[in-house]
């Protein structure tokens, strides 16, 4: 598809692709509609075509705006919930010290498994489009095994044991939301209204008959240029663990990095 070929460029190349890609469209369907629509004929319509291009600029900016945040917004909650799954795990590392042996250094040992596998198998496979799921679900289905087959009759570790099934389901759910962030796109619908709204309007600029020809057609490939700008983006934000654009994944290496450091073992 071309909106996951265009995610798995770069982010300067993806944006001089957009750049010069709708500037240059712009310009070639304009210098067309010459042959369609004598200057003579468009210029006598210049007030009535003004009037209507206001009309349909406005609507379709805020269109393009609205979706343009809401990527944004999206984009911004994927890497919330990294953070929080990190965080969680990490969480959950540290509170192990409370469980009695050999139940914690197994935690700790699927725990800091799980980060390895997180930050160095599933996030180059989301990157690549696809979703290697199954070895973290089987780490994090380990620990919550060690969880509940804990028995002591010590008040403490039940407290804790409790604790840490509310902290596990939380990682779970983190987890489960990364996941539906990564496949998650946005609605056929949405990308018709926006491409057929830049359509409309880059059609409306033709209508305008100006004195220089090299003028007009530069004001009309900047436009494009600048709605082409604005697509792409929501085309890269709408994809956010695709491609070299995606979500960082530091808060799963910085993991790795202060659990190796930790006093107790993970091993």
């Amino acid at each position: 598809m071309l909106i996951n070929w265009m995610s798995d460029l770069p982010t300067t190349v993806a944006m001089l692709i957009a750049l010069f890609g709708g500037g240059a469209l712009s310009a070639v369907g304009f210098l067309i509609s010459q042959s369609l629509f004598p200057h003579s004929v468009r210029n006598s319509h210049n007030n009535v075509a003004g009037y209507i291009l206001g009309i349909v600029g406005g609507i379709y900016s805020v269109l393009l705006a609205f979706i343009a945040v809401a990527a944004w917004q999206n984009f911004g909650q994927a890497e919330h919930l990294v953070e929080t799954e990190a965080n969680l795990v990490g969480d959950l590392y540290r509170d192990t010290v409370a469980f009695p042996e050999p139940a914690a250094s197994r935690m700790r040992r699927y725990l800091f498994d799980y980060a390895v596998v997180v930050a160095q198998d599933e996030w180059p496979a989301l990157a690549a489009g696809r979703a290697d799921e199954g070895a973290g679900w089987q780490l994090l289905d380990q620990v919550h095994a060690e969880v509940i087959n804990l028995h002591s009759h010590e008040e403490g570790i039940g407290v804790m044991q409790a604790e840490g099934v509310r902290t596990l389901n939380a990682l779970s759910d983190a987890r489960r939301g990364r996941f539906d962030a990564a496949s998650a796109r946005m609605p056929p619908l949405l990308w018709w209204n926006l491409i057929g709204g830049a359509v409309i309007l880059m059609l409306f600029t033709y209508l305008f008959g100006t004195a220089h020809l090299l003028i007009h057609t530069l004001m009309v490939s900047l436009l494009g240029a600048s709605i082409g700008l604005v697509l792409v983006m929501i085309v890269l934000l709408d994809n956010p663990f695709r491609g070299p654009n995606h979500v960082s994944v530091q808060p799963f290496t910085r993991l790795v990095i202060a659990v190796e450091a930790m006093a107790y073992p993970h091993r």
